[in-house]
């Protein structure tokens, strides 16, 4: 029997899977517990297979169950955005986007992105997520999310509907306080960046892993990360008050300079990738989508991507 006759069903299992239990479940969905368990009985019937694991702690999913997940989340992100077009059509543009953006785009772009958006379509809400790959990648593979404008992982990697657009290359730099002791150096080693201490944003795997291995190439031991924060403006209070040291876009740094940070004369390459919008694909012609793309391309061409970034310079 065809999915599309029972799809009324996904919503009870989403909310079973996301709450983890029954009873939690049902409150979210306004149902009692024996009309939700039922629910989930049925679809199991569906697929003749079960798709939760009962336990003394709650439900948890079987790998068939984590295998319909995935795409009952996207027939959910559809089903919202068929809600959000047709109500546009009939009311003009309103809904909701879900936007996820890296440290570069999140604090610089996007946000005069969203304006110029919500000027043209004043009905429309966003929710903006700041973070790194390892962070908003998996919730817009799963739905969570509808567009991401970070660094591009390699195409081959991407899951089924998932586009890409490429908006430039990017560089990490180090970068330091003005008054650390490796800015007044005219060139900088991998021997001398482990000798101090970093401040890592949000666990950022990709970057941690590129660092490392620059600075093993240069014979040096795995940088030694003792602070790990989710905030930009934290990171770049730690390097004005001590000696710490970070990776850092380039474009970053231009977007939105910070008096007494600059970049350390450290040469090796650490990492340059190239950097745009991830969406699925079938929501790229959905206006208020479609729009914030545009909007973002022209902003990024107007943006100083080939300037040079200065070194702090001491007083």
């Amino acid at each position: 029997m065809p999915l599309l006759r029972n799809v009324g069903l996904l919503r009870p299992f989403l909310a079973v899977a996301r709450a983890g239990n029954l009873s939690t479940a049902a409150r979210a969905l306004a149902v009692s517990q024996p009309a939700l368990t039922k629910s989930v009985r049925k679809l199991e019937q569906h697929f003749g297979v079960a798709l939760f694991d009962r336990r003394a702690r709650g439900m948890a999913l079987t790998p068939t169950g984590a295998a319909l997940l995935a795409h009952a989340r996207l027939i959910e992100a559809q089903c919202r955005f068929a809600d959000a077009e047709i109500e546009a059509l009939a009311h003009g543009e309103a809904g909701t986007i879900r936007i996820g953006a890296g440290p570069y785009w999140g604090p610089t772009l996007v946000p005069i992105a969203v304006a110029r958006l919500q000027a043209r379509f004043p009905r429309l809400r966003v929710d903006l997520e700041v973070g790194v790959n390892t962070i908003t990648l998996p919730k817009l593979f799963a739905g969570d999310l509808d567009l991401v404008m970070s660094a591009l992982p390699d195409a081959t990697t991407l899951p089924p509907g998932i586009a890409m657009e490429d908006f430039g290359e990017f560089h990490l730099r180090v970068v330091a306080g003005r008054e650390h002791p490796l800015q007044r150096k005219r060139s900088v080693t991998a021997l001398d960046l482990a000798r101090h201490s970093w401040v890592l944003y949000q666990h950022d795997k990709d970057t941690l892993d590129k660092l490392t291995a620059v600075m093993r190439a240069g014979g040096a031991e795995s940088p030694n990360v003792i602070v790990v924060t989710t905030s930009l403006h934290a990171v770049m209070q730690f390097l004005k008050s001590g000696p710490y040291l970070a990776c850092l876009a380039d474009a970053y740094l231009r977007a939105m300079p910070e008096p007494g940070v600059g970049i350390l004369p450290f040469r090796s390459d650490i990492w340059s990738f190239p950097s745009g919008a991830l969406y699925h694909a079938s929501v790229r012609n959905f206006a208020p989508i479609s729009a914030l793309v545009a909007a973002l391309h022209e902003l990024s061409a107007e943006a100083p991507h080939r300037s040079r970034v200065p070194r702090a310079r001491r007083g």
